[in-house]
């Protein structure tokens, strides 16, 4: 009997932490979901501060990398948790993407 496919994609929760919002993202951002995460993020960054917490984010592929990036705005409305998963901490260190993430 063959293996059961493993379950890919992206699985966005939303939580309210005080005066922010936490995005959590578990799954893999690629291409494939990338649209889903930013419209996820944006809706919420259009609403007051973000935390996105990428712990349960186990792939991350150049159109995340850039997505990520994109949302960056410099003004203290997204943070990043600092608690990557490895897979996508690496990601983010070879592109040289992490240095301008607001980590908390």
């Amino acid at each position: 009997m063959a293996p059961a496919p493993q379950e890919t994609g992206l699985k966005v929760d939303i939580a309210q932490a005080g005066a922010r919002t936490v995005v959590s993202v578990s799954g893999e951002l690629d291409i494939a979901t990338v649209a889903a995460f930013d419209a996820a993020v944006r809706e919420q960054l259009a609403r007051g501060p973000v935390l996105l917490d990428l712990r349960a984010l186990s792939f991350m592929d150049s159109s995340g990398v850039r997505a990520l990036g994109a949302l960056v705005r410099g003004d203290g409305t997204l943070a990043v948790a600092a608690d990557l998963h490895p897979n996508v901490r690496q990601v983010l260190e070879l592109t040289g993407v992490i240095s301008l993430l607001p980590l908390e």
